[in-house]
């Protein structure tokens, strides 16, 4: 009797540790978490139960693969020295039909559930922080998972222009000879430039730093991004950099090459759109960094928008701590009219906007 009780309570907890195995794995797959310990520990529970489960039932497990291995023409399948106690008045157990439908049932109404009511709908009028509710809206949750679309479209292509100048940058990168510690230490925005040219190295390694391929052979790159997807893009608007024209050029960190796409003079314009902040016109090149959010969004969902401003500010970190390490003057700049810079850079606005700014020229 005792026997059957605790197989009784090891299928129980077998089959609760199953739906939590599977719960805590579609919860990390919904958030993008590439390790939870909430799902090892849970697989780690379910291998245990398994052994337990298969310990108190070995003789049963014995007895299923003779079945198993029984042919037409033998005869018997049951080992003789263990009859099998069968019950006239027993009827055969199996699952109803009226079980069936209780169950599919409330299967549909938990999802019914998670989609349309544990989330309160987005207040949005005239005086709403957008931020805040969309910050607010944005938050993970274990029963929101199922509240999520579950098609939030498919990756873009890779973008191309077609008949762009290329130009290769050059692979020695040195960031000098400046510490880690002195450079953070030392790291300052800066807005007033002297009026020397930065040459193509310090440009090439700026970028390379910034976000460059570090690990080829998987396609990482300098600054982190969530699930690598890497939806920044980096526009290079060159003032006075020797050996460059003066331009709007596209960075490919594949190639460690640069893609002209406009030449000409646009120190006024992004003046303009800056509200008037001078750095951007004194710099010897201003970084325009761009996100093309369904690389993320298709992935992370309504959660995209943050991971890709986190991206972009590692990479305007990266960009300041390079350009300290190598005595320049970086300065960052959040404070601009996003509809004058999209149209600088021949951008949307909508599938791919400008986030933010970095000014970088000579001390």
């Amino acid at each position: 009797m005792m026997g059957k009780r605790m197989d009784l309570v090891v299928t129980l907890l077998l089959l609760l540790i199953v739906i939590v195995t599977v719960a805590t794995g579609l919860l990390a797959d919904a958030t993008g978490v590439p390790r939870s310990l909430f799902h090892r520990y849970s697989g780690y529970a379910l291998a245990a139960l398994v052994a337990v489960h298969v310990a108190l039932r070995w003789q049963d497990l014995v007895r299923t693969l003779g079945v198993l291995a029984w042919r037409p023409g033998q005869e018997s399948f049951v080992p003789r020295d263990r009859p099998v106690a069968v019950s006239p008045d027993r009827p055969p157990e199996r699952l109803g039909r009226r079980a069936l439908i209780l169950a599919g049932a409330a299967a549909l109404s938990g999802l019914l559930l998670g989609r349309w009511l544990w989330r309160p709908a987005l207040p949005v009028d005239g005086a709403t922080d957008l931020g805040m509710a969309y910050h607010q809206w944005s938050k993970p949750s274990y029963q929101g998972v199922l509240a999520k679309p579950l098609d939030w479209g498919m990756p873009p292509g890779s973008r191309e222009t077609a008949d762009a100048e290329r130009i290769a940058l050059p692979r020695e990168i040195s960031a000098g000879e400046m510490s880690l510690d002195d450079a953070i230490s030392r790291r300052r925005s800066v807005r007033d430039y002297a009026a020397r040219p930065l040459t193509v190295e310090q440009l090439a390694g700026l970028l390379h730093l910034a976000c460059g391929i570090t690990d080829a052979g998987r396609g990482l790159r300098a600054a982190p991004s969530a699930g690598a997807l890497y939806p920044t893009e980096i526009y290079p608007v060159i003032h006075n950099v020797d050996g460059l024209r003066q331009g709007i050029y596209r960075y490919l960190p594949d190639l460690h090459s640069l893609e002209l796409l406009r030449g000409g003079d646009f120190r006024t314009a992004l003046l303009l759109s800056c509200l008037g902040q001078d750095a951007v016109a004194g710099a010897g090149v201003v970084f325009v960094l761009t996100a093309v959010f369904q690389r993320t969004r298709w992935r992370y969902g309504d959660r995209a928008y943050r991971y890709v401003l986190l991206e972009a500010g590692h990479i305007g970190e990266n960009l300041y701590l390079a350009a300290t390490a190598m005595g320049l003057g970086p300065c960052g700049i959040g404070a601009f009219l996003d509809d004058g810079i999209n149209q600088v850079l021949d951008v949307n606005g909508t599938s791919e906007a400008a986030v933010y700014l970095v000014a970088v020229g000579a001390r």
